[in-house]
């Protein structure tokens, strides 16, 4: 299987995921985060990457190109394929680590953690396999950065810090 990735114009993404949902062969999808929203005290999907779809298909690159231009108007809002030396497909690498960030409605789960001697411990949730990677944590706004670049910046995943270990 592989998964490309087209950059897409903002209030056009949602109705390309859904025509491209549409074909046969094709699975779209837009990755989503819990993010915590420090003023209402609530937790609301937000794009992981915005402006981004990801396509998994068997298509391979030569194919994937001419479905894209045999598409016409109904791609209208796709801005860009991200390709890296003619390649757009994500490597085994980017593709293990969707698969280990997000759950099966391709959301990245809020998890849980705790500080301890300047190391973040991550109790429960998707960066529990990715704590060491973890750089810093904004305890108010529940997030954390992580050291993996992934589409040419740095992961932002959502974690509930307690004030220790459960």
């Amino acid at each position: 299987m592989n998964c490309y990735v087209l950059y897409c114009q903002r209030f056009k993404i949602e109705n390309l995921c859904h025509t491209f949902n549409t074909k046969k062969g094709i699975e779209a999808f837009i990755p989503l985060m819990e993010k915590h929203i420090h003023s209402t005290n609530e937790i609301v999907l937000k794009p992981l990457f915005p402006n981004y779809l990801f396509i998994k298909t068997k298509m391979n690159q030569i194919e994937f190109d001419t479905f894209l231009l045999l598409m016409k108007e109904e791609k209208n809002g796709v801005i860009k394929e991200l390709k890296k030396d003619d390649v757009s497909a994500l490597t085994k690498d980017e593709i293990h680590l969707l698969k280990l960030l997000l759950n099966g409605q391709y959301v990245l789960k809020m998890s849980k953690g705790y500080k301890q001697t300047n190391k973040t411990i991550v109790i429960e949730g998707p960066l529990k396999p990715l704590q060491e990677h973890i750089v810093s944590v904004n305890k108010r706004e529940h997030f954390a950065i992580l050291n993996i670049e992934f589409l040419n910046r740095r992961i932002k995943a959502g974690i509930e810090m307690q004030d220790k270990e459960i």
